[in-house]
């Protein structure tokens, strides 16, 4: 962009902040900031003194989101900020940028706080001081994002740098600290504030207190300084940011702000001209580009759904025949009806809980559990559960409702493929969760009477029913459908009058010959307990979900499909808005495809349509590998690869085969994932497109040999031929086999090891799970985010991963590492409804090369956890030892790397 003598901020772009500001105030912009400077310079005072400026408000599972509150504004800043920084309002103003996720770093904005009140642990409590990815609906969490922490961030700079350690080159940690002077030099600070500091000032030769000492005293230096000009020459070096990427993209005089405004430059926007981008253009003394268009509120999203019962209006208005109407429908839906495919599906739900209610209204004693009459569980074939039983719905659901589900729901698009429209092989799992929070509350219920009353065990109460489903129940409750609450009085009161607890057990007779004669022996075994009354309860629930259905299940599909629907049409124009422009149909899948999974069959064109949008480009319908429901094709390809589903004996009594069973049935379950692969490719996925690294292999050469055994069994299947002469089967490796004794460990139970390789090996049931290592300091964190070792990062310091095995090499384990974690975290991608439960358990053992082998069998967890730290391996008096942990976590991986100082960027 050439030179303008009119245009003051060019010469800005190359002075320093103080002659910017100069420049600034000369052409009458600098009052524009008044108000922004004098609170930033504020918050940061109050923050220097070793006040808080901020808070987290911990979400309630994970679930919930965190929220940020900033906590040091008085009641005339909070108005100015609600105005200023209010999502709503820089949306009105243009501002369709704003991230609708963030994970904000209230941390930087504390840290001058805990350094003066927690000194030792400051940035410890720092690191823990954050958000974990959360909707960006309030002002606090903007004014945080665009204005706050970028500010701290940047004076704290020097304590963070020391705090990583050495983790840079020489000649990097030179360029730094060269570039930390030169911005302190800038702003205005004192550079003695950076004497310890700097490379090569002596800092490693500081001790603890020497440390702390230093980092308060650089606070009151930056704290001695004009606070109002720092904030200001701060302000201005990020404006001339601003002015340099403007500049860079006026080619003819000015620019779009969609192509200015990177991610880098949207929160200076945000920060300093409340997302405004006529007021950049003012304040820069620019007139707007021809073709810009700043969009101040998103249009309200029309849907094109349930037409077809609008046609003979529409006939009698354009005097033309009905059935005109409905080709020209036909033609305009582009299938070969008149009804919408959403309509279709909505008709199919309701139809479909028909069936379903009368199912749970007609159960009844000695009949088996309605457990998998709903597909809503993980696919198991290595062992059945006492009371599942996989596919009920074929057996108990009509033939033309499964029909009928089984067609609608029977593809999908995946959504890093959105090119294809692709086999689903669970039809009635994607069904259930178009239904969602009603079917979730209904059958879970109708399942917890069932095993009240019959055994073997629940998970609640009658009485704690509205307590345990109080997730479905509020979202029933948000879509305007209520269970009414009378309803859990009643259930309360019905288990008052069930029959007193009797025990369920086996028992097997033995017969020995005495001297004195023959003498039986009766053993028994305990599986649970069952009380007398079911139908009772049964007629009661029965009676309110009709009369609850009779009321709201149609609303309830409506807001189903409505809600989906209009956050599609929400997301495609806030692209619009935010960037000019439709989203491509990748983009469009980001945020679309499980919407269109539920209502469309996977057909994005479909979906487009019903959006009252242009399609793109159209889909691919590539020839289908899987027909009918993949729990078939799953149960073949686990018998080929040498799967014998087991039962419990098996699992106390030979847990090496019980592992290796529930990997080989991962492995089929993962088979069809590969056939979608396949289908969307055009041709078989490679290992890492398929993600052969995550899951665990059961031959002596692992992912090398079983992933040639796996694409010939699919192979074989897909094409017809038969699958004899491959053998998958695991051998055995000759040799002599120690004797061991498994001590088990109780939680919380710890036990010596010799300081040798230590194997780990977490064997689980019940769900996918991915297996991590986490190295610790004294401190309890992490030394950098190198010290967690996972799947994509596999070895560390003498700890490697290998499928569901974690490896020490406790010698070569560096002398500042103290404690290893065994983590173990369920594959949400997988399975995003699993959790540890009853259901879904796992085991650790322990071994080494001299013989320890140890073991340690957790009672199954009860509060939604996902992640769990297994066991740790840690030094003791010079040695080591190991400790039965079991510490689970509902808040997901977020909450353990909090808990372990893991930076998680949002």
């Amino acid at each position: 962009m050439a030179s303008d003598p009119t245009r003051w901020w060019q010469p800005a772009l190359e002075r320093s902040p103080e002659q910017a500001l100069a420049l600034e105030r000369g052409a009458g912009q600098q009052q524009r900031f008044a108000e922004i400077d004098a609170l930033a310079a504020r918050l940061l005072a109050v923050g220097l003194a070793g006040q808080p400026v901020a808070t987290v408000v911990p979400g309630r599972g994970r679930q919930t989101p965190d929220t940020a509150k900033v906590t040091a504004l008085t009641r005339e800043e909070e108005g100015f900020c609600a105005s200023a920084f209010g999502v709503q309002e820089q949306q009105r103003l243009g501002a369709w940028y704003l991230p609708q996720k963030v994970s904000v770093k209230v941390g930087a904005v504390n840290l001058p706080y805990l350094l003066r009140e927690h000194p030792a642990h400051a940035l410890t409590l720092a690191a823990d001081d954050t958000a974990r990815l959360t909707a960006v609906e309030g002002w606090d969490t903007v004014l945080l994002w665009a204005l706050l922490v970028p500010l701290f961030e940047t004076l704290l700079q020097p304590i963070r740098l020391r705090a990583a350690g050495e983790i840079f080159p020489r000649t990097e940690q030179q360029w730094y600290w060269t570039a930390i002077e030169e911005r302190y030099r800038l702003l205005g600070i004192d550079e003695g504030a950076l004497e310890a500091f700097r490379f090569g000032g002596g800092w490693h030769q500081l001790d603890r207190a020497g440390q702390q000492q230093a980092r308060l005293a650089l606070l009151d230096t930056v704290a001695s300084a004009d606070l109002v000009q720092l904030v200001a020459r701060h302000r201005i070096q990020r404006l001339q940011g601003l002015m340099a990427g403007f500049a860079k993209k006026a080619k003819t005089g000015t620019a779009l702000a969609r192509r200015v405004l990177t991610k880098e430059l949207q929160p200076v926007v945000s920060a300093y001209f409340g997302g405004d981008w006529l007021a950049v253009l003012d304040y820069l003394q620019i007139p707007p580009h021809p073709d810009e268009e700043i969009i101040t509120a998103l249009p309200e999203p029309r849907l094109y759904v349930g037409m077809a019962a609008q046609t003979a209006d529409m006939a009698a208005e354009a005097g033309i025949a009905e059935d005109e109407v409905h080709a020209m429908l036909a033609a305009f839906l582009g299938g070969g009806s008149s009804v919408s495919p959403v309509e279709e599906r909505a008709a199919a739900l309701r139809e479909w809980w028909a069936g379903f209610d009368q199912a749970h209204a007609v159960q009844s004693r000695g009949m088996p559990s309605l457990w998998g009459l709903v597909d809503q569980d993980l696919m198991m074939l290595s062992r059945t559960e006492q009371g599942f039983t996989p596919q009920l719905y074929r057996q108990r659901l009509p033939a033309d409702v499964r029909q009928q589900v089984g067609q609608l729901w029977e593809t999908v698009t995946l959504q890093r493929h959105p090119g294809s429209i692709v086999s689903n092989p669970r039809p009635h799992q994607t069904m259930a969760e178009a239904l969602g929070p009603a079917v979730e509350f209904w059958h879970g219920v109708g399942l917890t009477a069932w095993s009240v009353c019959e055994g073997p065990y629940s998970r609640t109460t009658l009485g704690r029913v509205d307590r345990y489903y109080s997730k479905p129940l509020a979202a029933l409750r948000a879509a305007g459908c209520p269970v009414d609450a009378a309803f859990f009085r009643e259930l309360q009161a019905a288990e008052q009058l069930l029959g007193p607890e009797e025990e369920i057990a086996d028992s097997e007779d033995s017969t020995v010959d005495t001297p004195y004669g023959q003498v039986t022996f009766t053993s028994s075994m305990s599986r649970g307990t069952r009380r007398a009354g079911f139908e009772r309860v049964r007629d009661l629930i029965t009676r309110h979900r009709r009369a609850w259905a009779e009321q709201y299940l149609g609303v309830f599909v409506e807001h189903r499909w409505r809600s989906e629907l209009e956050e599609v049409a929400h997301q495609y124009h806030r692209i619009v808005a935010a960037k000019g422009r439709p989203p491509t149909l990748p983009q469009f899948a980001r945020f679309a495809t499980t919407t269109a999974n539920h209502w469309t069959g996977g057909d994005l064109g479909a979906l487009y349509t019903a959006i009252g949008e242009p399609a793109p480009s159209q889909q691919e319908r590539p020839t289908r590998l899987l027909a009918g429901d993949g729990y078939d094709f799953a149960r073949r390809v686990y018998q080929e690869l040498g799967g014998k589903p087991g039962d419990h004996d098996t699992g106390v009594n030979q847990p090496e085969e019980t592992q290796r069973q529930w990997q080989l049935s991962r492995l089929a379950t993962e088979s069809l994932r590969y056939l979608q692969l396949q289908e969307a490719l055009g041709q078989p996925p490679t290992a890492k497109q398929f993600g052969a690294h995550r899951l665990a292999w059961p031959w002596p050469g692992e992912e090398n040999e079983g992933w040639s055994v796996l694409q010939r069994v699919l192979t074989t299947l897909t094409t017809g031929s038969t699958v004899s002469g491959h053998s998958p089967t695991i051998e055995v490796p000759a040799g002599p086999v120690r004797a061991l004794t498994t001590h088990t460990l109780a939680k919380g139970a710890n036990a010596f090891l010799r300081t040798e390789p230590t194997t780990v090996e977490l064997t689980t049931t019940g769900a996918p799970v991915d297996v991590s290592a986490v190295l610790l300091s004294s401190d309890g964190k992490v030394r950098s985010d190198g010290d967690l070792v996972f799947y994509n990062h596999p070895s560390h310091d003498g700890v490697a991963i290998g499928g569901s095995t974690v490896t020490a090499d406790l010698e070569q384990v560096p002398g500042d590492v103290t404690t290893i974690a065994v983590v173990a975290s369920i594959d949400l991608e997988a399975q995003p409804a699993a959790i540890f439960d009853q259901r879904t358990t796992w085991r650790a053992d322990i071994t080494q090369p001299s013989g320890t082998q140890l073991s340690f069998t957790p009672v199954p967890f009860t509060s939604g956890e996902t992640v769990v730290v297994a066991v740790e391996l840690y030094r003791h008096n010079g040695g080591w030892k190991t400790r039965a942990v079991g510490q689970g976590y509902d808040t997901g991986l977020a909450g353990l790397a909090t808990d372990y100082g893991i930076s998680v960027e949002g």
